[in-house]
């Protein structure tokens, strides 16, 4: 093309220039053609403004968009249009159903469908779909396409909020529920701590009862003792000293050996007095303290029973509170009686030793030994009711009893208590006195 055809262009008018182009098509048609895709490209801008609103409702999108279907056919005047999206309607004005009909259908979700309809109200001549154009048809399935998109979007970003508000309002209950749980697990919590409280306090109590029913029974036993050693021992020693003086009055053969036999009777009664004095309350225990009191024990259950019991203390010096002496004794001596009655053991090894301020003894006997229910001392027989009796008092001194055992295995006990700061051993403590 020559430089003078190209200015001349320029200057033409769109539709001069189309025509120089086409000279084989009439200026007129041109025109015309001009005009029609001028209406089609206004309705695609149009309903793209429509719906990049956001503001307006399904029903104000669809009546705006069916008043621009009318402008961008080729036949205004006679055209009328109608929109649907499921259950929503809109349509032109005098609008009705004819023969001479332009449409298509959309599909926004499984459930929803769209359709468009574009009527003309009389016949008009024919084109490439009836009396509609090729560009028409492009132009509804545009609309269509975009009406399509438009209300896609519209489900998922309402699905969204839908979504998002059912999430908030879930978890506004799910956290309503968990501050009733919380404040119900506090309330729990404080009610359960209370009773905690009030059943350490009960069982301190009750330790404390203990502790003092075993010194009261303590003084009881002493008491006792004493009386069997200083008015039945004195009268039994008296009348072994009165038979010993009526020997020598008796030249009868007779009357001797009858108060030779009386003499052993009494020499009996003696001894059975002694060790019933020792067992209420050993005497050893006031005057020379706990390892001379354990020592005799030892020798005392040899002696009675037969069972090889070994003793060995440290020789240090272990000043211990009265109570603590007492207790620790009376829970040895049930070891040890354990041991003899129960485990069928054949010896035991009680060693006392003195460390980082507390008094160790220790129980060892090569019996049958038990099963751990009974050696947690929460057993139903005798023998798991004194071990939790043991555990219970040695706790309430400040001390702790452990005990390792097992079915063949022997038994290990250890016993654990604060030393006092006050006399050592074979002082006597005024809480035991006779009143």
């Amino acid at each position: 093309m020559s430089p003078a055809r190209k200015i001349r262009n320029k200057l033409l008018k769109p539709s001069q220039a189309i025509h120089a182009l086409h000279p084989q098509v009439p200026r007129n048609e041109v025109i015309h053609a001009l005009r029609e895709r001028v209406k089609e490209l206004t309705a695609l801008h149009s309903t793209v403004c429509i719906l990049q609103n956001d503001g307006l409702s399904a029903r104000e999108v669809l009546d705006r968009v069916v008043k621009l279907i009318p402008p961008a056919w080729q036949y205004p005047e006679v055209t009328a249009g109608r929109v649907i999206v499921g259950n929503c309607e809109s349509r032109t004005l005098a609008f009705r159903r004819t023969r001479w009909l332009q449409a298509c259908d959309f599909r926004i979700s499984p459930a929803l469908a769209g359709r468009i309809e574009v009527y003309y109200l009389k016949k008009m001549p024919a084109e490439a779909e009836g009396p509609f154009l090729a560009e028409e048809r492009n132009l509804i399935n545009s609309l269509a396409d975009m009406l399509r998109a438009y209300f896609e979007r519209k489900l998922a970003s309402q699905a969204l909020l839908d979504a998002h508000s059912d999430l908030e309002r879930r978890v506004r209950e799910r956290t309503a529920e968990l501050e009733k749980l919380n404040a119900a697990l506090k309330t729990e919590v404080k009610e359960r701590e209370l009773r905690q409280k009030e059943i350490l306090s009960y069982q301190e109590k009750l330790r404390g009862l203990s502790a003092e029913l075993i010194l009261t029974e303590e003084r009881e036993r002493r008491e006792i003792a004493t009386d069997l050693h200083d008015v039945i021992g004195q009268t039994l020693a008296m009348a072994k000293m009165k038979a010993g003086a009526l020997r020598g009055f008796c030249a009868a053969p007779e009357a001797a050996g009858g108060i030779k036999d009386l003499s052993s009777f009494i020499d009996e009664a003696i001894l059975a007095t002694r060790s019933l004095t020792f067992q209420l309350a050993s005497p050893i225990l006031y005057e020379l303290g706990l390892e001379s009191a354990l020592e005799r024990l030892a020798e005392d259950t040899r002696k009675r029973h037969g069972l090889r019991v070994d003793f060995s203390g440290d020789g240090k010096n272990k000043p211990l509170p009265t109570e603590t002496s007492v207790l620790i004794f009376k829970a040895v001596r049930e070891l040890v009686m354990n041991a003899v009655k129960h485990a069928k053991a054949t010896e035991v090894r009680v060693r006392v030793r003195r460390a980082a301020g507390k008094i160790a003894v220790t129980v060892r006997d090569n019996g049958r030994g038990f099963t751990a229910g009974a050696a947690a001392g929460y057993g139903t027989d005798r023998r798991g009711f004194g071990l939790f009796s043991i555990r219970e008092k040695v706790s309430h001194l400040g001390g702790s009893f452990r005990l390792s055992t097992g079915p063949g295995a022997g038994t290990l006990a250890v016993i654990t208590a604060p030393l006092g700061k006050g006399k050592p051993h074979g002082k006597e403590n005024p809480d035991l006195r006779r009143p």
